[in-house]
């Protein structure tokens, strides 16, 4: 099957312009109309952000119908074929996240650049019933965050930006390098605004800039949604319910505090771990796959 024919029909720069733009119009348009419905509701603190993971859900479904019935593409062309290679990404890339994360988190304790503040911390829940059911809520908010945000920034914006490229004559190799640097830039920009307690602005969009990467480049590798989705669950989770930040209302394990700035412990807590997950990103899809990134999004060149 072809290019054009897993996307649908005309492989132009301009359709694929176009499947972008709606993608995102419709996603944000239901997510905000969606998000003022449901926050209509009274909802109890210790549901912690689900129900704003409700209109995130509804959002991606809205945009693959959208798709699917104007564009005629089908979610597995974006890479969301649900079955049991799907959930076993899905898996790894949780694991991948979780030894990326603990290995930053045990340089931020092993500098003193991060001190742990607080323990067995319920945030907003109260007593063990309410952090389960806060936990659960958390989970499943940080899914819907992962998936919403891969969904667009990763599977949308990368497949269809190759497109748009290769429709103008590009190679493959070239319009898929380009695809990556363009989503991880864009992903970082949007982070400008982010506030992490500790945290510079430089730091919190460097930090976006590198999470864009690996996630764009386990999707490439694979091309399916299921190892970055897994990967930015965990790390979400990790940052939040296992060390999270001081005074945050989700449940977490422990309060650590990360106040630190560019300069040499960045290099040691940030980009060498993430080097490492760039690795185990890579000889997870040279082991789980029998063919190449250019292969992985359709493309022979």
């Amino acid at each position: 099957m072809s290019t054009a024919d897993r996307l649908g029909g005309n492989e132009s720069g301009s359709d694929a312009m176009v499947r972008t733009l709606s993608a995102f119009v419709v996603f944000f348009g239901v997510l905000l109309g969606l998000g003022r419905l449901i926050a209509s509701v009274p909802m109890p603190a210790v549901l912690v952000n689900l129900p704003e993971s409700l209109a995130m859900f509804g959002g991606v479904g809205a945009v693959l119908a959208v798709m699917s019935r104007v564009f005629g593409v089908l979610p597995d062309v974006y890479g969301l074929t649900i079955d049991r290679k799907w959930v076993t990404d899905l898996i790894g890339g949780v694991v991948l996240g979780i030894v990326f994360q603990a290995m930053s988190t045990v340089a931020i304790l092993y500098t003193n650049s991060g001190e742990i503040v607080a323990r067995l911390d319920t945030g907003v829940a109260e007593g063990i019933g309410g952090a389960v059911v806060a936990l659960t809520a958390t989970v499943i908010a940080f899914f819907a965050i992962a998936l919403w945000e891969d969904f667009l920034f990763r599977a949308v914006l990368i497949r269809e930006t190759v497109v748009g490229l290769r429709a103008h004559g590009v190679s493959g190799a070239t319009a898929t390098a380009a695809a990556v640097v363009g989503s991880t830039l864009f992903f970082g920009v949007l982070h400008l605004g982010a506030g992490v307690s500790g945290l510079s602005t430089v730091v919190v969009v460097l930090q976006a800039v590198i999470g864009g990467f690996y996630f764009s480049l386990a999707y490439v590798l694979t091309g399916s949604l299921a190892l970055p989705v897994g990967i930015h669950l965990s790390t979400n989770l990790w940052t939040t319910v296992v060390f999270g930040q001081p005074g945050s209302g989700f449940p977490a394990a422990f309060r650590l505090t990360r106040p630190f700035d560019l300069g040499l412990d960045l290099i040691f807590m940030l980009l060498l771990p993430a080097g490492v997950l760039v690795g185990m990103v890579v000889g997870w899809a040279h082991t789980t796959r029998e063919r190449s990134v250019g292969i992985a999004l359709g493309y022979d060149s």
